[in-house]
């Protein structure tokens, strides 16, 4: 039996940056396949962001279907990582990723999406729909949970192993992460320039892209649905949005 979350340790890493999207796809399948012999990773790797793989993949791609490809994306190297442990294995973990301005198009060098803008600019509801009428994007141009310009930050990649699961260890990832970003402020608010203008400081929003069903969960976390962003499809899972606030020290 798992033990008790008041025995759990929680660690957390800083971003990780571009090493984390340098793994070798031996690397990533072994992690798959935990029985395999795995190939010893790059010494560039974080430990900890490896750690957090080991409960992500076995959720997310084998337990859930989604796809090894997608597990790793641009987010990773620029997000904080919290990973949750029982002696020396990884049981939980999730990824608190900053205020962004821009969006790279995956494998690309131009802007997507711009994130920190006016609420009428966001409206990319027919970018957002799929070839079957399903939405694969979040529909920000219905929102009337946030103004279109006021900074957030996203937690995500929330996963904890089958066996852990139903002590409280998640809750936990999730206090302690907006704890920390509450007195972090400034370190998740973009960086300003010239060419952006006045952006302002991230004051404490939080998103995030839940899998709709576990939103009841999300809300006991003070996470409220939104409505207006609709309902949308990620690796065949439907995910809503869901918003909370916390107060950033600044």
């Amino acid at each position: 039996m798992p033990p008790p979350p008041s025995r759990i340790t929680i660690t957390h890493l800083s971003p990780p940056g571009p090493s984390a999207l340098s793994l070798p796809p031996s690397l990533l399948s072994s992690l798959t396949f935990p029985n395999t012999n795995p190939p010893k990773p790059p010494p560039n790797i974080p430990a900890p962001f490896l750690s957090a793989l080991r409960v992500r993949i076995p959720v997310f791609v084998t337990e859930q279907h989604c796809s090894l490809a997608g597990e790793i994306d641009a987010d990773d190297a620029r997000s904080w990582h919290w990973i949750a442990f029982d002696g020396e294995q990884p049981v939980a973990t999730l990824r608190l990723v900053p205020v962004s301005t821009t969006t790279e198009a995956e494998g690309q060098g131009e802007e997507k999406e711009v994130v920190v803008m006016e609420k009428e600019h966001v409206d990319l509801h027919d970018e957002a729909e799929g070839r079957d009428g399903r939405m694969l994007e979040p529909y920000h141009g219905a929102t009337k949970m946030w103004d279109g310009r006021e900074p957030y930050v996203k937690i995500g990649r929330m996963a904890t192993l089958a066996e852990y699961r139903g002590r409280g260890i998640a809750k936990r990832l999730i206090e302690e992460s907006l704890a920390w970003a509450e007195t972090h402020a400034t370190e998740l608010s973009p960086q300003w320039s010239e060419e952006m203008g006045n952006i302002p400081l991230w004051e404490g929003l939080v998103l995030s892209h839940a899998q709709k069903d576990v939103q009841g969960w999300w809300g006991k976390m003070g996470f409220k649905v939104d409505e207006g962003l609709g309902v949308w499809w990620e690796e065949e899972i439907e995910h809503v949005g869901m918003w909370r606030r916390v107060k950033a020290v600044k």
